[in-house]
């Protein structure tokens, strides 16, 4: 397993939403700030600016088969032209009629040129997304010329395009298993613009000594590594190894490792499993020795945390 297989597997759009818009110049939407979502805008036909809140990010100018992807949740705006006037997303979302296969249908504008455009929005609140998630930039584009060596993506960029726009029988199911697609083959393209020497998490998983002690911790976090053994897998000298690690990680291989592990607790804990098999799945020999251990990065107990998580969000044992 390669390393981004091994990061990902784990981890789940929780919750999906697929908006076809129609705009008709002049015409502007504004998206406000969503934490631990996902969002990007397809341009189908047409030409749109994008403008990015509170980032040095310049404004984009998007033409058609442009994606533009905002994976940090940041405020932004798409418009036919730099001084349109915007409308909320929330406002125009309540003038249409009722969704279609779980898809919106929104027409915004007067009579001028027309840009259509696809927008997805995927809520990923997930701790073992956190490192990837922090790597990246407020705005990623994407051309269909500049992403030569992820030509699927576009096509099936092209193929959920339809999916929306014929509502055919199972289209809301269909949607829905793509989106973890889409979000694999956006930082798979991302991945493969990156400079050769670029650092950071996403970096670690392109260093091939780096990405197997990341394969090894993911795939089996229960295992009691040490630096040492670490290394071993990795295929370099434990100093060598450390500092290597810390270099692109940005920690050194056993903090990574705790808070791995933890954040696998975090996960397993919200599912509703019992302290013991949470203990014996991210390493520790008793439910005491992993208490503290929680109880140390989180601030609370194992169940503490639990019943606040509960007591916050109703939904997150159902």
């Amino acid at each position: 397993m390669d390393a981004l297989s091994a990061v990902l597997s784990p981890v789940r759009l929780q919750r999906t939403r697929w908006v076809s818009t129609v705009g008709r110049a002049p015409w502007g939407v504004a998206l406000p700030v969503v934490k631990s979502c996902i969002r990007f805008h397809y341009v189908v036909r047409g030409s749109a600016w994008l403008s990015v809140d509170k980032t040095d990010e310049p404004r984009v100018a998007l033409s058609g088969g442009d994606l533009a992807v905002l994976p940090l949740g940041h405020a932004h705006a798409l418009r036919d032209h730099p001084r349109s006037a915007l409308r909320s997303f929330t406002e125009v979302a309540r003038c249409t009629l009722h969704p279609t296969h779980g898809v919106i249908h929104i027409d915004l504008g007067a009579k001028g040129p027309e840009t259509t455009f696809i927008t997805g929005a995927f809520v990923l609140d997930d701790p073992l997304a956190t490192p990837i998630l922090a790597t990246l930039p407020p705005l990623i584009r994407m051309t269909p010329d500049a992403e030569q060596a992820v030509p699927s993506f576009f096509e099936n960029i092209q193929f959920i395009t339809r999916e929306i726009e014929t509502n055919r029988p199972g289209s809301e199911i269909v949607l829905l298993r793509m989106a973890d697609v889409m979000f694999i083959q956006i930082l798979r393209a991302h991945l493969a613009r990156l400079p050769a020497d670029g650092g950071g998490f996403l970096g670690a998983l392109r260093d091939p000594s780096t990405a197997a002690a990341l394969v090894a911790m993911h795939r089996r976090a229960e295992e009691p590594w040490t630096v040492a053994s670490l290394a071993e897998e990795a295929g370099l000298s434990r100093s060598v190894f450390a500092a290597r690690f810390t270099e692109l990680v940005g920690e050194p291989p056993l903090a990574y490792l705790t808070r791995l592990r933890m954040q696998k607790a975090a996960v397993l804990l919200r599912a509703g499993a019992p302290l013991a098999k949470v203990s014996q799945l991210t390493g520790y020999s008793s439910e005491a020795s992993f208490s503290h251990a929680f109880r140390k990065w989180a601030g609370v107990a194992p169940g503490a945390w639990r019943r606040r998580l509960e007591a916050s969000d109703p939904s997150a044992n159902a």
